[in-house]
């Protein structure tokens, strides 16, 4: 029930991709299609990994070159392409589809690189096929731990990290996130859930509208939301490992590494924010106002803000 909770927070967010990535330009190739078309706001590239290849995004030329990771565990990247968008205005940013999700999803193999350890190999891999020395990471939800995981393994790797409504350093967040979103929901929310339960299916759906600060435009996106930008195999694996070997607390405490911290002000995944203001003492931390888990989708402008201002003050990734 926790995972399943915090697993639909992401979810929500794709479904906004719909109406936000008409912006971008270019439509988004399926998990069917393959990878290597260009169009006009982004170009693609492959790079291999044990048990096959993974894909990624670029967009923009120009400017410093950040890593923009997505959340779920398990669903395809193109949620966050909106945040790439904008940012790429005057910087270039890497999205990746992370293993098993995307164009990515052939490289699930035998699902024995699906953990923690094997996410952080990936993301070294990219970094090697990016030809940099150091990775500028901006983590969504998920992503934000997956950050924070490469930067406890690789600490001399990663020259800024912006964790964007972050889970925890270690998987104990995960009870009171639950908790949050349980006092959220509606006996409506409750019934639809177990309708949804009864009749085989997720009951995701009817639980992400508790996520948004703003409950109808939460709705919107519940209703919008495309079921095949999950990969429940992936989501079940990498959670399990997770919850037996995802913890960055010793790595992390004291760490140089320059910390945004930023967080919607009805985030549940704020049950981390004193575990992440413990580890990171000296990090920008922001909230932004009118929002929940995807500020970028309740209130815009404020985050950006945030974000490029915090990128200005950092050392470039080399």
């Amino acid at each position: 029930m926790i995972r399943q909770h915090f697993i639909a927070g992401a979810c929500a967010s794709v479904a906004g991709m719909t109406a936000q990535l008409t912006a971008a330009a270019a439509p988004r190739p399926s998990s069917a299609e393959t990878f290597g078309a260009v169009g006009p706001r982004y170009a693609t590239g492959r790079f291999p990994v044990a048990g096959g290849t993974l894909g990624y995004r670029r967009f923009g030329t120009a400017g410093t070159v950040h890593v923009l990771l997505s959340g779920g565990p398990g669903l395809e990247s193109a949620y966050v392409d909106p945040v790439a968008v904008e940012l790429s205005r005057d910087r270039t940013v890497v999205v990746l589809d992370q293993r098993g999700t995307g164009v990515s999803r052939d490289a699930y193999g035998d699902g024995s690189q699906l953990t923690v350890a094997g996410a952080v190999a990936d993301l070294d891999g990219l970094r090697s096929e990016l030809a940099l020395r150091r990775l500028s990471l901006l983590g969504h939800s998920w992503g934000a731990m997956l950050s924070m995981a490469y930067a406890a393994a690789y600490g001399d790797r990663v020259s800024a990290l912006a964790l964007l409504d972050p889970g925890g350093p270690d998987p104990s967040f995960f009870q009171g996130f639950s908790q949050v979103l349980e006092s959220h929901l509606t006996a409506a929310d409750n019934a639809a859930a177990e309708a949804a339960i009864k009749g085989g299916q997720s009951p995701q759906r009817a639980r992400l509208a508790s996520y948004f600060h703003d409950r109808p435009q939460g709705l919107a996106y519940a209703a919008a939301l495309p079921a095949h930008f999950s990969n429940p195999d992936v989501t079940r694996a990498l959670f399990a490992d997770i919850g037996k070997h995802y913890d960055v607390k010793a790595a992390l405490r004291g760490t140089p590494i320059p910390a945004l911290v930023l967080y919607g002000t009805d985030d549940p995944a704020r049950s981390a924010e004193a575990q992440l203001d413990a580890l990171f003492p000296h990090a920008t931390k922001v909230m932004i106002a009118d929002a929940g888990h995807f500020p970028w989708i309740e209130n815009p402008a404020p985050f950006y803000a945030a974000i490029r201002a915090f990128l200005s003050t950092v050392p470039a990734p080399s």
